[in-house]
């Protein structure tokens, strides 16, 4: 099994529990977190920052990059898992990606994926897709709400 990676929105204070007692139901079917985005993709948390950098080219905003943008743990066990709070100018910048542009975003992320790493690691599928969609979708709905955007790993 590889890489888990998911984002939640919600209180980082009962996400973290409930992430930590892998008890992720409540995570993913609305009733802790109110939204929920998964990117295991086969990707690293660094491939991450390529999308935060794509997201930055769709938007015309200088890049925020994720893994600069982990203000607080707040769940995990240690070299297992965590899950961190993310920054608010994280979430303003992928909340702001045009609605038309999911699958140029899709595919020139995808499209450094694979420059770096000089083999397909992640396919460009309608998942990848679905996931920036979601991803998107879920940041937007954070800000609305006035949530804070949970980024969480697992192996």
């Amino acid at each position: 099994m590889g890489l888990s990676m998911e984002f939640y929105a919600g209180n980082p204070d009962q996400i973290g529990r409930a992430f930590t007692a892998y008890e992720l139901g409540g995570l993913r079917d609305g009733s802790l977190a109110h939204a929920y985005a998964d990117l295991s993709l086969h990707l690293s948390p660094d491939h991450l920052d390529l999308f935060s950098e794509e997201i930055a080219r769709s938007t015309g905003r200088e890049a925020v990059l994720l893994l600069d943008c982990l203000e607080r743990q707040v769940g995990g066990t240690d070299g297992e898992s965590s899950a961190d709070v993310v920054s608010q100018s994280w979430v303003e910048m992928v909340a702001a990606a045009p609605d038309g542009s999911i699958q140029a975003i899709t595919q020139g992320w995808i499209a450094a994926v694979t420059g770096e790493v000089d083999e397909p690691s992640a396919e460009d599928s309608p998942d990848a897709a679905r996931a920036v969609a979601a991803l998107v979708g879920l940041c937007r709905e954070a800000l609305r709400l006035g949530t804070r955007v949970v980024f969480a790993w697992y192996l």
